[in-house]
């Protein structure tokens, strides 16, 4: 029989912003200081992008897994 590996506890949704929104932080920062650089910015911005797009995904489903009605037990 196969056994899975045990899932490491979710992270939760108000730490999962506090993250988001420092990181987002982080590359704005990065941002300003490529002002100009015309590589750079759309690396960046490419990266900005991305790292958007995977937390909210992220994001979204713990907010399922937080408001999801649970089932009744019998």
């Amino acid at each position: 029989m196969d056994s899975f590996p045990p899932t490491a506890p979710r992270e939760t949704t108000e730490a999962m912003v506090r993250h988001i929104g420092r990181e987002l932080s982080e590359l704005h920062q990065a941002f300003r200081r490529c002002r100009g650089d015309g590589e750079a910015e759309a690396k960046l911005t490419g990266s900005w992008m991305a790292h958007l797009l995977i937390c909210s995904n992220a994001l979204l489903h713990n907010l399922l897994m937080d408001t999801v009605r649970r089932p009744e037990r019998l």
